[in-house]
């Protein structure tokens, strides 16, 4: 059964050809202290942090590149298993000799606060894609309201015992390997939930998470599926710290200026499309009536719009007082911190006191 499909961008999503939506789960009481596990434990993570799964004849290397408070940034690289036999010694080593073998090599960032994917990059493609939340793990189980197994229900191994006999069945545990060592002495925390009624392949199926209970790597240890007809899983092989980055920045896209500018009862309205990881801009108008340009700075207002459009309003105070009569200007965007992806306006326009 084919259970995880690699995608060009983003970790693993979990579909399975097989799978079939189980019914309205009931509703259970969330604790605060588990609802968010995985964020929390993320929360810990540093630079350079990685876990490398295997599924479906296929290896996913996940790697976190940058997190803070707001936003997550994670680096995948897959291959098929095939290309990687025997696994390498060194994932370090692997990804400075540019992941020999590896079809599919992107970089995600995610809000970590509305669980949205921002941007998808694909180096191997060379080009930014579209990916739904649906398309992707991590966004839901960022938020998905996971509680403890009880210990009378943890996996065990061997056959049920039967009616009215204790069950002196051991407690089943997955491997925990860490920089290519099996850990011996690991326990787990298991926690569980039901996946939401998303539309997805997993809407409603039950999906359980080991964590190692030491905290030695904040990614799970195990992920099991478990649905009407079959479970499925996810195996991790291997996990650790300061995996190098080949690829030092992450592609931003740049904003750009949409249609012409507006007026309005208080002055004007620039349209702008920009990336959701863009929360604020500077704005100036450059003066380009001689050979030497001036760079003004204007105070605007932000307003959202629907999607990634974005409506900038600035009063006609301020353009009065900044622009001079019958000089030529064009817009420039710079958005904040990230002055590398600013934008100029294609057209100038000729400034009368009104619209131009």
């Amino acid at each position: 059964m084919k259970f995880i499909r690699y995608m060009a961008c983003g970790l693993i999503a979990l579909c399975s050809e097989g799978f079939a939506s189980s019914p309205n789960p009931p509703a259970r009481q969330v604790s605060p202290e588990t609802a968010n596990i995985l964020k929390e434990r993320l929360k810990s993570a540093k630079s350079g942090d990685f876990f490398v799964a295997e599924a479906n004849k296929m290896i996913s290397v996940l790697i976190v590149r940058t997190i803070t408070p707001t936003s997550l940034i994670l680096e995948e690289i897959t291959a098929p298993v095939s290309s990687l036999n025997p696994l390498p010694s060194s994932w370090g080593e692997w990804i400075k000799k540019r992941a020999p073998g590896h079809t599919s090599w992107s970089m995600m960032e995610i809000d970590l606060q509305n669980h949205q994917i921002l941007e998808c990059y694909s180096f191997t493609r060379s080009a930014w894609m579209q990916v739904s939340g649906q398309d992707s793990l991590i966004p839901t189980l960022l938020h998905l309201p996971l509680q403890p197994v009880a210990e009378k229900d943890l996996r065990r191994i061997g056959p049920q015992p039967m009616d009215g006999e204790p069950d002196r069945r051991q407690v089943w545990k997955p491997p925990l390997i860490i920089n290519g060592h099996k850990l011996h002495d690991a326990d787990f925390s298991v926690f569980e939930a039901f996946w939401p009624q998303d539309g997805s392949q997993l809407a409603g199926n039950k999906i359980s998470i080991y964590f190692d209970r030491s905290n030695r790597t904040p990614f799970p240890a195990w992920i099991q599926i478990e649905t009407a007809h079959a479970a499925g899983s996810l195996r991790v092989v291997d996990s650790g710290i300061g995996l190098p980055a080949f690829h030092r920045k992450f592609p931003r896209r740049v904003p750009e200026f949409v249609g012409q500018p507006q007026k309005t009862e208080t002055g004007m309205r620039l349209s702008l499309k920009s990336p959701k990881y863009y929360r604020s801009f500077d704005l100036f108008a450059i003066d380009v009536t001689n050979r030497e340009k001036r760079l003004l700075p204007i105070t605007h207002s932000l307003i959202g719009g629907e999607g990634e459009i974005l409506q900038i309003e600035i009063d006609m105070e301020e353009l009065q007082n900044m622009l001079t009569p019958e000089h030529r200007y064009t817009w420039l965007l710079v958005p904040t911190g990230f002055c590398e992806s600013y934008t100029e306006s294609s057209k100038s326009f000729l400034w009368k006191a009104e619209l131009p």
